[in-house]
């Protein structure tokens, strides 16, 4: 680095978040993915998952459940690499549904089942986690979240309970988009940050994870 010639501050934040799970009682986990970059990391990551798919013959879309043992490590790589050099970080969350005593998740007497509800309050969970270890490194906050909501209703209210911040944990955000994950590849990573918490703590706890969860920081939630 050219101390004469400091690289410029980022202008913006983008964090890409996904799901594992689903957010009735199919699955018995629930867990989301984050994935938080700046403009300048997002140059960064694009290039080399670029290259990734170039050289890697990597044609369809970079789902968890059928990621190779090479893309994987190829894909640690990556994050590893781009955490040393420039700003990149994830979090995740994760339930057990059976441990869970928070709301919306069942119908009991005292609870309603609400699946939308639910994921907004694991959504603001997430938010509430990586910000409390992460700060952003700009004014401005864009969050794009895959496409959970197909409902223009269901997606306004998970735009203003986000937005609604009385203890100023969350910062105030330019944007909330949902995507799909099918042509924004930072949502796949997201997916895959998701997939390899699934791994760990559902699916196979025996893996070898190498030193990628130096670079996720997760919690359990269980209310």
């Amino acid at each position: 680095m050219d101390p004469q010639n400091p690289p410029s501050p980022p202008k913006r934040d983008f964090l890409f978040i996904d799901e594992s799970g689903d957010p009735g009682t199919f699955s018995p986990y629930y867990i989301l993915g984050l994935l938080h970059v700046t403009d300048l990391s997002l140059k960064e990551l694009n290039l080399h998952l670029g290259a990734m798919r170039y050289f890697g013959s990597v044609k369809r879309e970079l789902k968890s459940s059928r990621v190779t043992r090479e893309q994987r490590e190829q894909l640690l790589r990556i994050l590893r690499d781009a955490h040393d050099h420039t700003f990149v970080r994830a979090s995740a969350i994760y339930l057990t549904k059976s441990e869970y005593q928070g709301i919306y998740l069942t119908n009991r007497p005292d609870q309603t089942l609400d699946p939308s509800r639910f994921q907004n309050l694991m959504l603001r969970r997430l938010l509430e986690h990586h910000f409390s270890v992460c700060k952003p490194q700009s004014q401005e906050v864009e969050l794009v979240v895959d496409r959970f909501f197909t409902s223009e209703a269901v997606e306004g209210r998970m735009r203003r309970y986000l937005r609604e911040d009385k203890h100023g944990r969350l910062p105030a955000f330019l944007h909330i988009t949902q995507a799909d994950s099918r042509y924004v590849e930072l949502l796949q990573v997201a997916d895959w940050i998701a997939g390899a918490v699934k791994e760990r703590y559902f699916t196979h706890e025996d893996r070898d994870f190498a030193d990628l969860f130096q670079y996720i920081t997760a919690a359990k939630i269980t209310k």
